[in-house]
């Protein structure tokens, strides 16, 4: 039997525990985490929380599933249409891809497409200036139709990067999402 990702739900603030409750069982998972400010209280300092309230991912065959639910934290199994949810493996990607990346991050509920294909929504611009080329803002927007949401992420700084020139001197490259 073939392994997919799947979510489950856990108590509320329980996220990282469970997460860590599974890898020391061996069993693969994400917890997707995002460095946020406070802004309520008035604190400049960062500190990190789960990206999705409540949600851990799991790569399991499905015949494990059930016994998830007796690790400490996990309540139940994501259902779609009376079925565990499978969650595709590509929006898994993105997801540890963008998390790793991008400081910003935010997410819009929208319809769930168990067929739908991640699309990229809206794309960094780009800006020209004589012979050079850079990037002036890092944001995405990304459809993940499986989790039913299109996620914004977003550098903290625009940050505006030498990539491209002509001059006599040597092509330099810059790595654009670094």
């Amino acid at each position: 039997m073939a392994h997919n990702w799947y979510a489950v739900y856990t108590q509320p603030q329980k996220e990282e525990k469970v997460a860590l409750a599974l890898s020391k069982k061996g069993i693969e998972n994400f917890c997707p985490i995002v460095k946020t400010n406070n802004a309520k209280i008035n604190i400049k300092k960062d500190f990190f929380q789960p990206l999705f309230t409540c949600y851990v991912f799991v790569f399991v065959q499905e015949n494990e599933l059930e016994l998830l639910k007796k690790i400490s934290g996990i309540l139940n199994i994501i259902h779609w249409k009376s079925k565990p949810a499978l969650i595709n493996e590509m929006e898994i990607d993105i997801l540890k891809q963008l998390t790793a990346n991008y400081s910003c991050i935010k997410l819009e509920k929208t319809t769930v497409d168990v067929n739908g294909s991640v699309r990229l929504i809206g794309e960094p611009a780009v800006a020209y200036k004589e012979n050079s080329v850079s990037l002036k803002y890092q944001s995405l927007k990304i459809n993940l139709p499986t989790l039913g949401y299109n996620m914004i992420a977003e550098r903290t700084k625009p940050l505006e990067e030498f990539i491209f020139s002509t001059v006599k001197n040597p092509i330099k490259f810059s790595r654009l999402f670094s």
